[in-house]
């Protein structure tokens, strides 16, 4: 049976407002997980774009999640040290995970003390599978995934051409330092099984910059199946979040 994939979107006037409306769906879908199945499993995004989102979980829904129930994972990761600017753990830590009461020993970072970006990509499969049991078909079983989208049309550390966009079993793939791409460092990202294993994905979409791509990606149009992003195809729901500026205008009605 063909799985027909279901997409939400919806569109904010600005990021404050896109950024109140996602922790809000967090943390709706956290007390979904944690009553139907015990736990919650949350795998975070690095860029610009979600930082606000984490930010209000602490500030606004900090007594709403039932933090010792979470486990916290990552999409992808820049193979820099931790306290690297460039980080992605360390974004993370600094607007969320430092203030939020998840206990440390359920957050699983990237291992990029490790010789190699590839030592690290194999290491980071090895927790996931861990944490995230799979399925009996080996599905990633994660609760909810949190994605970017870049001009570009890449998302997690899944960039257009890349050989990981053909993995179909792995879970996490070494990244070459992308050309166009800043910084241009060799990344650790989860592959398209993963992701297209999740109960629910959220694309958090802002800026200007973005609306080509969107606007292709979102039209269904045949040259957007090149791009990363539209690749994500989840047994569960996807949702686009959109902030306006980023969202292709509305076609005039005929």
């Amino acid at each position: 049976m063909t799985r027909v994939h279901q997409r939400d979107v919806r569109t904010f006037v600005d990021l404050e407002a896109l950024s109140q409306a996602a922790a809000k769906e967090i943390v709706d879908v956290a007390r979904a997980s944690a009553t139907a199945r015990g736990r919650f499993s949350l795998a975070l995004s690095g860029g610009n774009t979600p930082k606000r989102t984490y930010q209000l979980l602490v500030e606004r829904y900090r007594d709403a999640i039932d933090w010792g129930k979470i486990d916290i994972v990552f999409g992808d990761e820049r193979f820099v040290a931790r306290e690297d600017p460039r980080s992605n753990y360390r974004m993370a830590r600094e607007a969320f995970l430092a203030s939020a009461p998840v206990p440390a020993e359920r957050v699983y970072a990237v291992p990029t003390d490790v010789p190699t970006v590839d030592d690290a990509a194999q290491g980071y499969e090895r927790t996931l599978r861990r944490v995230l049991a799979p399925d009996a078909a080996g599905t990633a079983t994660i609760d909810l995934v949190l994605l970017g989208v870049g001009p570009d049309g890449h998302t997690a550390s899944l960039f257009p051409g890349s050989p990981a966009l053909d993995e179909r079993e792995r879970w996490v793939s070494a990244v070459a330092a992308p050309t166009t791409v800043q910084p241009a460092v060799p990344r650790v990202t989860v592959t398209l099984p993963f992701l297209n294993g999740a109960r629910h994905v959220v694309f958090l979409v802002a800026g200007a910059d973005k609306r080509p791509v969107i606007g292709q990606i979102l039209g269904d149009a045949t040259s957007a199946r090149r791009y990363p992003a539209a690749m994500v195809a989840p047994v569960g729901r996807s949702l686009w979040m959109i902030e306006q500026s980023a969202m292709p205008p509305a076609e005039p009605n005929a």
